[in-house]
Order: structure tokens, then C-alpha cells, then sequence
């Protein structure tokens, strides 16, 4: 598959075929393992029940021996010398066992391999027993224990039981239902079904701790997988209770996994090879179709597109017939789209040959549609912009024939004026020389009064430099003064507080009588000097007052003076300014009169310079006429 787009669509297939048939084998495995899984658990529950009842029918079995046994009439201890040979003749298996004792609990007959003891006669009570009994010696039994009856009087007591060390009948379950079984005493393996690698059963081996806990502490029932000599197995464990309802082991029924593991990898390898071969088929429909259906329409739909981006728009339609769906309304498209531009291109060639040929009167013969309304807005255009070029260009040629005549007389009177301009030159250039002698003696003065202006100009900086001092000075003085003014006021409150002491001294003098009578003189004296101390700190404050006020008022004139003289500093800089001014300026003018004059020796030469030059302009409108003139008959060869 060449195409592209046939590969990518090929991929996509593949790919949502693959991921359908990953998704389907997927679900279809986990729905078969969860199936198998419980398959497998509701064999290994069957398993267990079957364990718990043929653990019934066992102990039915005993109960059966000691029956026949009392209908022997065996059982009393007179007749127990034939009891040895119905015993053999019952019992089931070399595991099973009995005696027979009196009230004491004396043993008056007992089978071989007896060796209960726990047993006692108060055990067995009125009603006897019948159940599983974990006896210290003999381990985990079934017994069954009943009184020996003779008319009417309890003469004894019976125990017939078996050991559940034989594995005779938990190997008749396993072949049965191929089912692994195990009676655990306590967590010890007891009875069991399984081998280990060496081939020996695996008893006396012990249950799992998390197993142990739930079993034979919380009594619980547990159901799941465990790994037993390296094989996963589906496991059921029960607890087992004896006589009086006491946890004394488990039963345990288990299934191998390896069976169901081969079943599970036999399907999942069926059901991969059957979706890949679905997605063969698939595969290949679809194929089949995508080539029929997709992949030819969009080659030839290619071809057209790879044809039109060439510019061969006049090659003939696909003979291929198009479905009614999408891809075939497009190329149906495509091909009227094709079709369209062929009449658009022809049409616009044919415009610009009679463009090229000289006429601009041709019009479209095509009505443009669509984006293409801008093409005969554009020859529309086109043509209007020739109309009017070629119709300025005809004016302009007359005006230009016009014009050179025109030139042509006015170079004939330039000539003549330009005879006339270089004698006046010669006579403005005489009286330049006059101005420029002038502007000399001009620019002298004014280079000596630049230099009087700077000297006046640096007095006065001088003179604002002294008022600056003084100013200074004056300041100095206003904030002496106003040091002493702070010292008299503090002079005049000392003076104020010995007056109050002196007062207070005087109170204290009257209050003391005659004993106060010169401290009061004292007093007085006191109190004058301050009055008089405050006085004259009055006076000297009034004294400072004027000071100050009279040199607030020469600060004042000072300040005025400074002012004016800032003013006439200013005026000083700006006359300065000004005659330096007018020398520079007196500098430039003799400078541009140099100028003018080196610029009428020019333009006396460019004057005779014209002078030719106008003659030879002359003779050029003249020809400028002549092509004028030619150039008008072609432009009216063009159609516009």
C-alpha cells in the first residue's frame, strides 16, 4: 500500500484491532480466573464436607462394632472370652480399638492396642458419649463410650473407638474427589493426604501462624490460597471440637492449583489464536474495503491535486466514478474548482495579449466570483490608470513642445540681460570696497570700547564684593546685640527674684519683731539695689533696642546699596555684553563683506557662464520640440 494516508489508516486498524482483541482476551481471562477461582473453592468446600462426614460415618462404624458386640452378648465379664474373636471379626481398621471395664474403671477386657488414659467411668455418665476425644496418650480419637446394661442394672462400662492417625480413609476421600485432606490436631498435621518431596506423608508438620489464629483462636472458618510444599493450592480449614465443644484441631480440605493453572493457559492460548485469527479476517475486510471505498478516491483526488498545483488545469477529468459521500462530493469539487480557474487563467491571458498589443479598451469576457472580483477590479483599474498616464503624457508632450518654444525665446532674452548684469556687478563691486574700508575703522572703536566696558565692569564687581563685607559685618553686630539683649533679660529676672526674696525677707523680719528689725534694713537694702539693678537693665535694654534698630536701618540702606549696585553690576554685564556684541558683530560684517565680494567675482563669472549656457539652451528646445512633436504621433497610435 503506497498511500500515506492508506498506511496511516492501515495502522489505525491494526491498532484498534489489537487493542480490541488485548481488551476482549483481557476481560475473558480475568472473568476465567475468577470463574476457575471459585470453581475450584466450591471443590475444596465440597472436599471438607465430605471429610466432616465421612468423619460421622466412622463414628456410626464404632457404634456399630460395640452393638454387634452387646447382641454377641460379648461384652459382660462373663462372656468376654469369645469377645476377642467377634472384636476381629468387626472391627475396620488396625487403628480401631476397645474395652470393657467394671465400676471401679478396672479394665475386665481390652482390645491390643488399647492405650487410653483419660478415660474414666465418670466420663461416660448415664448417657455415654460419642465424639472426638484428644487423649493424652493415644492423641486425637473417636470414641464411643456408653454403661453396659444387664437387665435393667448398669454392670459396666464400654469404650469403642479409632485412632485418627489412619489415613486409609482420608486416602479413600482424595480418591474419590481428588481432593487433598488433613486432620490438624491443635496445629500439628495429624492425618493427611499430602506428600512431601521425599514421598512421605507430611504429617506431624504445622499450620500457618495467620491460619493457627483465625482457626484455633478465633474459631473462625478460613477460606483462600496458601503454598503448600511449593505448590499454590485452594485451602478450606474448620475448626474440629471434641465431646465437651473444645478447639482441639482443624479439618482441612485443599486443591491443587497446577490442574486449574494448565486449564487456565490451554483457554487463555485458545482464545488468543481465535482473536488473532478474527483479526485476521478483520483485518482484511477491512482492508479490502478502505481500498475500495477510501484509498482510490483519495489517489485520484492526489492525482487532480498534484495536476492543479503544477498548473496543468486543462488535463481531462478522472474517469473514476465517485461514491455519494463526503470524499466524493470533494473531488467533485475539487474538479469544478479546477475547472473554474482554466476559464479564469484563459480569459486573463487573453486580456493581457491585447494589452500587449496596444489596446487597453478590452474588457473580461468571464464574470469573476468570489476573491477573484479583485482581478477585474484590477484590470478595471489598470485600465483607467493607462487611460490617464497616456492622456497626461499626450499633454505633457504638447505642453513641453509649447514650453521649449517658449524657453527657447526667453534663452534669447536671458543672453541679452546677462550682458547687462555684469556691468552693473562691476560698479557694486567698487562701491563694496568703500563699505568694507568703513566697517574697519568701525570694528577698531569697538574693539577699545569692549575693552574700557570690561575694565568699569570689573570696579564694579570689586565695589559689590566691599557692600557684601559690610553686609556681613552688619549682621555680626544685629546678632551681638541680640546676645546682650538674651543677657539683659536674664539680668532683669535676677533682679526680679532678689525683689520677691527680699520681700519674703522683709515679711519674715516683721513677723520676727525686734529681733528682725536689721535683717528688715537688710531687707530693704536688698530690695532697693534689685529695683535699681532692674532699672538699669531696663535702661541698657533700651540702649541695645536703638542699637539694634539703627542697625536694622543701615542693614536695610546696606542691603539697598548692595541692590543697586547688583543692578548696576547687571547693567555693567549687559552693556559689556552688548559692546562685545557689536565687536563681534562688526568682525562678521567685515568677514561677509569679504564674502560678498569673493560672491559678486562668482557671480560675475556665472553671469557669463549664463550667458552661453542660454544660448545652448536655445538650440536645445528647439530639439526638445522636434521629439515633442514625435512623441504625440506614437501616443495616438494607442487605443485607450
Amino acid at each position: 500500500m503506497n498511500s500515506r494516508i492508506g498506511r496511516k489508516l492501515l495502522i489505525s486498524v491494526i491498532l484498534c484491532i489489537v487493542l480490541t482483541v488485548v481488551i476482549v482476551n483481557t476481560t475473558t481471562i480475568f472473568r476465567s480466573t475468577a470463574h476457575s477461582d471459585s470453581l475450584m473453592m466450591i471443590q475444596t468446600r465440597s472436599g471438607l464436607n465430605i471429610l466432616k462426614h465421612r468423619l460421622e460415618e466412622q463414628e456410626n462404624k464404632i457404634k456399630e462394632i460395640l452393638e454387634v458386640m452387646e447382641l454377641s452378648e460379648v461384652v459382660l465379664p462373663d462372656d468376654v472370652i469369645r469377645a476377642r474373636s467377634v472384636w476381629d471379626s468387626r472391627k475396620h481398621a488396625e487403628g480401631d480399638f476397645a474395652a470393657f471395664c467394671d465400676h471401679s474403671g478396672k479394665v475386665y477386657w481390652q482390645s491390643d492396642n488399647y492405650n487410653l488414659s483419660d478415660f474414666s467411668v465418670k466420663s461416660v455418665g448415664t448417657e455415654g458419649y460419642c465424639g472426638v476425644v484428644n487423649d493424652s496418650t493415644a492423641g486425637l480419637t473417636i470414641q464411643y463410650a456408653k454403661p453396659l446394661v444387664n437387665y435393667g442394672d448398669v454392670v459396666g462400662y464400654a469404650v469403642v473407638g479409632m485412632s485418627l492417625r489412619e489415613n486409609d480413609w482420608l486416602d479413600q476421600i482424595k480418591k474419590e474427589i481428588s481432593t487433598e485432606v488433613t486432620v490438624f490436631s491443635g496445629s500439628t498435621r495429624y492425618a493427611t493426604t499430602i506428600f512431601d518431596e521425599s514421598g512421605n506423608r507430611a504429617v506431624d508438620t504445622s499450620m500457618a501462624d495467620g491460619v493457627s489464629n483465625t482457626v484455633l483462636t478465633e474459631g473462625k472458618d478460613y477460606e483462600g490460597t496458601a503454598v503448600l510444599l511449593g505448590q499454590k493450592h485452594y485451602v478450606c480449614y474448620q475448626p474440629l471440637t471434641d465431646i465437651n465443644g473444645n478447639i482441639v484441631g482443624a479439618y482441612f480440605a485443599g486443591v491443587s492449583s497446577a490442574e486449574s493453572d494448565r486449564l487456565k493457559g490451554s483457554m487463555i492460548l485458545t482464545s488468543i489464536i481465535i482473536a488473532v485469527i478474527v483479526a485476521g479476517v478483520a483485518l482484511a475486510i477491512i482492508s479490502v474495503i478502505s481500498i475500495k471505498s477510501i484509498l482510490k478516491p483519495i489517489q485520484e483526488a492526489e492525482k487532480l491535486a498534484d495536476s492543479m498545483s503544477k498548473g496543468h488545469l486543462s488535463v481531462p477529468d478522472s474517469n473514476y466514478k465517485f461514491g455519494n459521500d463526503e470524499l466524493g462530493d470533494f473531488v467533485r469539487k475539487l474538479e469544478a474548482t479546477k475547472h473554474t480557474l482554466n476559464e479564469y487563467i484563459t480569459d486573463i491571458n487573453r486580456v493581457l495579449t491585447e494589452m500587449g498589443k496596444g489596446d487597453f479598451t478590452v474588457q473580461p469576457a468571464v464574470e469573476y466570483i468570489g476573491d477573484f472580483t479583485t482581478v477585474k477590479h484590477a484590470f478595471d483599474e489598470i485600465e483607467e490608470s493607462l487611460r490617464e498616464i497616456i492622456g497626461s503624457i499626450a499633454r505633457s508632450s504638447q505642453e513641453v513642445m509649447m514650453g521649449s518654444s517658449q524657453i527657447a525665446e526667453g534663452s534669447k532674452g536671458l543672453a541679452d540681460g546677462t550682458t547687462r548684469q555684469a556691468a552693473a556687478i562691476q560698479e557694486l563691486s567698487a562701491s563694496l570696497n568703500e563699505i568694507a574700508d568703513k566697517v574697519d575703522a568701525s570694528a577698531k572703536n569697538a574693539a577699545e570700547a569692549n575693552d574700557i566696558s570690561k575694565q568699569s565692569f570689573d570696579k564694579i564687581q570689586y565695589q559689590n564684593g566691599e557692600i557684601s563685607n559690610m553686609l556681613a559685618a552688619m549682621n555680626e553686630i544685629k546678632d551681638r546685640s541680640d546676645q546682650i539683649q538674651k543677657i539683659i533679660k536674664a539680668i532683669d529676672d535676677i533682679a526680679f527674684q532678689t525683689n520677691i526674696l527680699a520681700l519674703n525677707a522683709a515679711v519674715e523680719a516683721a513677723r520676727a519683731g525686734e529681733a528682725g528689725k536689721g535683717f528688715s534694713v537688710v531687707a530693704d537694702e536688698v530690695r532697693s539695689l534689685a529695683a535699681k539693678s532692674a532699672e538699669s537693665a531696663q535702661q541698657t535694654g533700651s540702649l541695645i533696642n536703638a542699637t539694634i534698630e539703627a542697625v536694622d536701618k543701615g542693614t536695610k540702606i546696606a542691603q539697598a546699596t548692595a541692590d543697586i549696585m547688583k543692578e548696576v553690576n547687571e547693567l555693567s554685564e549687559r552693556t559689556n555684553t552688548y559692546i562685545g556684541d557689536i565687536s563681534s558683530a562688526m568682525d562678521e560684517e567685515a568677514t561677509s563683506i569679504e564674502q560678498v565680494k569673493f560672491g559678486i567675482e562668482q557671480i560675475s563669472s556665472v553671469v557669463q557662464q549664463n550667458s552661453a549656457t542660454a544660448e545652448e539652451t536655445a538650440a536645445a528646445c528647439s530639439e526638445l520640440s522636434g521629439q515633442s512633436s514625435n512623441l504625440e504621433s506614437q501616443i495616438g497610435k494607442l487605443r485607450v
